[in-house]
């Protein structure tokens, strides 16, 4: 479903859409990588032999690109929605 206002101009508002179908499918892919990539290290033995503050670092930081990559799709979404106005 398309979230965005009506525009006048279909051709305008098709080609916001697809391109933002294409950031955000982007964006979608490599939060499922991020995500794999946690659960793979919660998995591993060497995550088991990690003191606690080596395990808060090695989250910490694929936490923090998951996060960065949410805040540049939101970034994306928001982007469209101007786009989406009347140009």
């Amino acid at each position: 479903m398309w979230p965005f206002p009506k525009t006048p101009d279909l051709e305008h508002r098709l080609k916001v859409k697809q391109e933002h179908e294409s950031f955000i499918k982007a964006y979608d892919e490599i939060l499922v990588e991020l995500f794999a990539d946690r659960g793979m290290l919660l998995g591993t033995s060497r995550y088991d032999d990690m003191t606690g503050v080596e395990r808060f670092d090695a989250l910490n930081e694929i936490d923090t690109r998951i996060l960065k990559v949410k805040d540049l799709k939101e970034q994306e979404e928001q982007k469209c929605k101007q786009n989406s106005k009347y140009s």
